[in-house]
C-alpha cells in the first residue's frame, strides 16, 4: 500500500505539468505594435522625474535685458 501512495504523488505533478503548460500558452492578447513595454514606461517616468527635478518656474525668470513680450 506503501507504495502506491509514493506513485500517487509523483503522478499528480506529472499530469498537471501538460496542463500548466497549455493555461501558459493562452495568456492574454499580445501587446498592440507600439505599445511600451514595463521596461520602456520605467525609464520614461525616471526622465520625467529628472526633468521636473532640474526644471524652474517661467514666472521666477525675469528678462534680462527689461523686454517684456
Amino acid at each position: 500500500m506503501r507504495g502506491d501512495m509514493r506513485g500517487a504523488r509523483f503522478a499528480l505533478p506529472l499530469l498537471l505539468l501538460p496542463a500548466l503548460a497549455a493555461l501558459a500558452a493562452c495568456s492574454g492578447d499580445p501587446p498592440p505594435p507600439g505599445a511600451v513595454t514595463a521596461e520602456e514606461e520605467q525609464q520614461l517616468n525616471e526622465a520625467a522625474a529628472m526633468l521636473e527635478a532640474n526644471s524652474i518656474r517661467l514666472d521666477e525668470v525675469a528678462p534680462t535685458d527689461g523686454n517684456v513680450q
